[in-house]
């Protein structure tokens, strides 16, 4: 995953939470795209964004 993957994720989390998304419903986000489990760990492929979030 580049640099630019990532600094697009966390801008897709903040738009998320900016727009009045609940903490729950956006990590259901990233559950659904498979970036993370349910109890909010990131996914193997995804492991590098806990260093940068």
């Amino acid at each position: 995953m580049s640099d630019k993957d990532i600094e697009l994720l966390i801008e897709l989390a903040n738009a998320k939470l900016d727009k009045g998304v609940s903490e729950q419903e956006a990590l259901n986000s990233f559950v659904n795209a498979g970036i993370m489990d349910n109890e909010g760990a990131y996914t193997e492929p995804y492991k590098e964004l806990e260093e940068i979030a």
